[in-house]
């Protein structure tokens, strides 16, 4: 199985000047059958699983 880390950036002002610091939200899993899974640790016991795209268009949203 391999996994990828999902970070959320956020740039704070240190005296030194602008810096990134990068938040671990959540995980790709991608198992050895090749099915790919999220993990978002804001919700947890639920995995998300990940599909190809099937050429539909994605729906408008007027606001």
């Amino acid at each position: 199985m391999r996994y990828l880390n999902i970070c959320s950036k956020r740039t704070i002002t240190s005296p030194t000047g602008p810096k990134n610091i990068f938040h671990k939200v959540g995980v790709v899993k991608i198992t050895e059958n090749g099915g790919w899974f999220i993990q978002m640790f804001q919700q947890p016991d639920v995995d998300f699983q990940i599909f190809p795209s099937q050429d539909e268009e994605l729906p408008i949203i007027e606001s």
